[in-house]
């Protein structure tokens, strides 16, 4: 009688043993499958908000190529319907095509570089070089290339002491975003304007970089949203001066890639700063 009950202890015990055991596991499944289970959720909603964003992007590509396909078939099919032969309009006809398919040639290929971007396909490659030498190369070709469209632009270069100051950056990036800032200041400064380019020391030991146009300002709601694809203040205006709408969301890219900050300060009628970081190289 003994054997039997040290036996049918035992068995209990491990009966016992069995259901802590069942128990436990069944409660570590339990979470492994709602762990899984947002996982799961989490790639849903990441999939989800990729096709919004694809869906967005299209309907953004396809509303911004209308204009100037449209425009261009239009000044085709008129010369075609007679005005080729008329030599007071042909050549204006020509022109403004010309120009339409110059904005088409520069909208796409922003569209290829954001593309680019935004799929995580961008490579860096930093180097030392000198942000003043830089700025004044780039002054030095784009004074000439707004003289010849008819626009008195002046250039100011502040350097406050940094004329030599190396940043460690990707050169070629640094370049196209000085471009589109530059850029983006004539267009909308005045037609005789001021463009002022500054370096100053920064409380983090890096290089602020400013790009101050003289034009009209921006109000303060429009500012945290101009960094945004295909974002206009005035939307017909930036069409009119032959903006893509996609230039100063290609700087935050290019400045974020750095890890560094871009951000615009603006009055209205007081004209705009630009203002990014660089890293000193050491």
């Amino acid at each position: 009688y003994v054997l039997v009950e040290v036996i049918a202890m035992f068995a209990a015990s491990m009966l016992s043993i069995v259901a802590v055991l069942q128990f436990f596991l069944y409660r570590r499944l339990k979470e492994l499958a709602a762990e899984r289970s947002k996982e799961i959720e989490a790639e849903i909603q990441r999939l989800k908000d990729m096709e919004a964003y694809r869906r967005e992007f299209l309907g953004d590509v396809s509303h911004e190529l209308k204009t100037p396909i449209f425009a261009i078939q239009g000044f085709i099919e008129t010369l075609l319907d007679g005005a080729l032969e008329d030599q007071k309009v042909n050549r204006k006809f020509l022109q403004k095509a010309s120009k339409h398919a110059e904005r088409l040639s520069n909208l796409v290929s922003d569209i290829l570089v954001i593309s680019h971007i935004e799929s995580g396909q961008l490579s860096m490659n930093f180097e030392k070089f000198c942000i003043y030498d830089l700025i004044a190369e780039l002054v030095d070709s784009l004074s000439y290339k707004f003289t010849r469209k008819g626009r008195d632009i002046h250039y100011v270069i502040q350097a406050h002491g940094l004329e030599r100051a190396m940043v460690f950056a990707d050169k070629q990036r640094v370049e196209q975003v000085l471009r589109n800032l530059i850029d983006n200041a004539v267009k909308y400064g005045d037609m005789k304007g001021i463009i002022t380019l500054v370096l100053e020391p920064h409380p983090e030991g890096k290089v602020l970089v400013k790009v101050q146009d003289d034009g009209p300002g921006i109000e303060a709601q429009h500012q945290a949203r101009l960094f945004e694809r295909f974002y206009r203040v005035d939307k017909s205006r930036s069409r009119n001066r032959g903006g893509t709408g996609l230039g100063l969301a290609i700087c935050k890219h290019f400045i974020e890639a750095h890890k560094e900050k871009i951000w615009v300060e603006s009055t209205p009628g007081k004209g705009a700063i630009f203002h990014f970081t660089l890293s000193k190289a050491q």
